[in-house]
C-alpha cells in the first residue's frame, strides 16, 4: 500500500510514471478477474456434477465482502488466491471428481477462446490487452495444474494438479468419500 502511495506521489512530479501505474492497475484487475473465473469454473462444475459447494473464496487475505449465491457463500478478499470447498462426506466417483478438479482450468480456456475470438489478437487497434489477459490466464493454469499443497486459514488444501494426481491413483470403489 505504501508503494502505491509513493508511486502516485511521484507521478505528480514525473508524469511518465502514470503509464506504469495504469499498467500495474490493469494487471492487478486482470489477475483478480482471472482468479474469479477459475473459482467460478470449479463452482459451476461442482454444481453440474451434483456436489454441494460449501464455500468459494476469491483472494487470500482480509475479507472485503461476502454474498450467498445459490446456497454457497462467496467470500471476496484482498489478494489473488482462491479456493472452492465441497462439503465433506459426499461419495465421489473418479469422473465427477475429475470434472470438478478441471472445472476452473476449463472455464479459463473457454474464456480465453472467447476473448481471442471477440477482441482478437490479430487486430492492430486492440493487441495488448487480450494478449496480456491470455498470458495471465496461461500462467494461472500452469500454476494450478502443478501438484502441491497450500495452506489457507490454518488448513491444508491440494492444488488442482494434486487433486488430479490423487484421482488417477484412486482405486475404483463405491466407498470413496471426500
Amino acid at each position: 500500500m505504501l508503494f502505491i502511495v509513493i508511486v502516485l506521489l511521484l507521478s505528480i512530479i514525473e508524469p511518465s510514471i502514470k503509464a506504469g501505474v495504469l499498467v500495474a492497475l490493469i494487471m492487478t484487475l486482470f489477475k483478480y478477474l482471472d482468479t474469479f473465473i477459475h473459482e467460478l469454473g470449479h463452482f459451476v462444475a461442482g454444481k453440474l456434477v451434483g456436489y454441494p459447494i460449501k464455500l468459494v473464496i476469491i483472494g487470500d487475505r482480509k475479507q472485503i465482502w461476502s454474498v450467498n449465491i445459490f446456497g454457497t457463500l462467496f467470500i471476496f478478499c484482498y489478494g489473488f488466491g482462491g479456493l472452492t470447498v465441497i462439503e465433506s462426506g459426499n461419495r465421489v466417483s473418479r469422473l465427477r471428481y475429475s470434472i470438478f478438479a478441471l472445472g476452473g482450468v476449463m472455464l479459463q480456456i473457454v474464456v480465453m477462446g472467447i476473448i481471442y475470438l471477440t477482441l482478437g489478437i490479430g487486430s492492430e487497434g486492440n493487441y495488448y490487452l487480450p494478449l496480456l489477459f491470455m498470458i495471465i490466464n496461461l500462467r494461472t493454469i500452469i500454476v494450478n495444474l502443478y501438484p502441491r499443497i497450500f495452506a489457507r486459514y490454518g488448513e491444508y488444501y491440494p492444488s488442482d494438479g494434486l487433486l488430479l494426481k490423487r484421482i488417477l491413483q484412486m482405486k475404483a470403489s463405491p466407498d470413496n468419500r471426500l
